[in-house]
């Protein structure tokens, strides 16, 4: 009787060596990833819930987006463990990243020096701009002297974004009439309503697809050249100017220049290397699927590895790019440089 019994634990040791790799890994897998995005009708939101779909599709993780009025209100869940990943512009991240500008306050009371964040992915570049309705007269940004323009509160990075702008056409808010919003979203709504003359909105937000068809709504232009671009930049350090293709995009039915950021996915630093090596992995291996959903068209592979976002990666996407040989010894470099620079 004592063989048979050997021969089974036997058996039962050989089917936990085959298997226990996958089983192991699995089992080092969240079930459930909360990923914080901005509201529904904004580009970021629609990436948001792409990413998640196809994470959820193919791990066994369940990523649920958890829309938020804006980073500031979901950044600080980062360390109450309430949000797991992220999809945001780069410009946000970054001061979060380094508790500077709004988040030195929210660090502060947070009681950490800066927020735990690592890129995952880069992505596609965000085009922001004023918009206008299609019969106004506008077609820059230095069009805008005296006109109601829509602005944020104060001391918000929606705030420097417009600030930014006006800056590029040579402006201040002090050339122009404030009327106030808490989002993008109340920003189209304003213009298609009539109560501004520009607001805020990004290209291929799904805002921007009404706005186009209720009010023919088109962008202004950037100015280009050096001098202007400067001006921008002076106040958002990770914006540049680069030309949007015409016909491509609702909205834009000439080539026009607007003004770009990156959007990156990040998770936090506590999540497991095992889980953000499978979501990198999935997020490689389906990049064709991923280009077709709402708002990630431009999510491709060529630009998940970056210097743009001026962040450090996480080990697990570390890893997965190690194997497909695309971190190179200048990405090991810029890793070092950017945790290096993690406040302590």
């Amino acid at each position: 009787m004592k063989r048979p019994l050997i021969l089974l634990l036997a058996l039962v040791c050989i089917m936990g060596f085959v298997v226990g790799g996958p089983v192991s890994a699995a089992e080092k897998l969240p079930r459930i990833l909360n990923l914080a995005t901005m509201p529904p009708g904004m580009i970021v939101n629609a990436q948001g819930v792409g990413i998640a779909d196809v994470v959820s599709k193919y791990t066994p993780m369940s990523v649920k987006v958890m829309p938020a009025t804006n980073e500031q209100a979901w950044i600080p869940m980062t360390v109450t463990g309430e949000i797991d990943l992220g999809v945001t512009a780069s410009l946000p991240a970054y001061h979060a990243y380094h508790g500077t500008f709004v988040y030195k306050n929210i660090a502060e009371k947070a009681k950490v020096k800066g927020f735990p964040l690592r890129v995952v992915t880069g992505g596609s570049p965000l085009r922001v701009n004023f918009v206008v309705r299609g019969d106004d007269p506008a077609q820059t940004c230095a069009d805008l002297k005296g006109r109601r323009v829509v602005c944020f509160r104060e001391g918000t990075q929606l705030d420097l974004f417009t600030k930014a702008r006006l800056a590029n056409g040579g402006l201040s808010m002090k050339d122009v009439k404030c009327v106030p919003a808490a989002n993008p979203i109340e920003s189209a709504r304003a213009v298609m309503e009539g109560r501004a003359d520009a607001g805020d909105l990004a290209v291929g937000a799904p805002i921007a697809t009404e706005a186009v068809a209720k009010v023919k709504a088109r962008w202004l232009s950037l100015d280009p050249s050096p001098e202007a671009v400067k001006r921008m930049t002076e106040i958002i350090k990770t914006a540049y100017v680069a030309k949007t293709p015409g016909g491509v995009f609702i909205g834009v039915p000439e080539d026009q220049y607007l003004m770009h950021m990156d959007v990156i996915l990040v998770a936090i630093k506590g999540i497991s290397e095992s889980a953000i090596y499978e979501i990198t992995k999935i997020l490689w291996d389906h990049n064709d699927e991923l280009v077709k959903r709402p708002g990630l068209m431009e999510w491709k592979k060529d630009r998940f590895v970056t210097k743009e976002p001026r962040l450090p990666y996480h080990d697990g996407a570390i890893k997965f790019y190690k194997e497909k040989g695309i971190w190179s010894k200048e990405m090991e470099e810029f890793q070092k440089e950017r945790l290096a620079a993690e406040p302590k």
